[in-house]
């Protein structure tokens, strides 16, 4: 086997994989946004801009990035 159609195959793995990813967590975030941060110790507002863009959001973004990096993702 080439190394490009290996390299093409795993390309299609991650694809798959991050997709699939994406419609997991897509699917959590339902229902209308909060329009105040749930982190316990925040409660600011959550700007128009940001709960409209992502459905069902939760969080600030600060909130937000700290519990991303709290998780492994930047």
């Amino acid at each position: 086997m080439e190394v490009t159609d290996e390299a093409s195959k795993l390309e299609a793995i991650h694809n798959e994989s991050a997709l699939a990813a994406h419609l997991a967590q897509r699917e959590t975030l339902t229902g209308p946004s909060a329009e105040f941060c749930q982190m316990a110790d925040c409660e600011m507002p959550i700007p128009e801009g940001r709960r409209l863009a992502q459905v069902g959001v939760r969080f600030c973004t600060e909130c937000q990035t700290r519990r991303d990096r709290a998780r492994g993702r930047k």
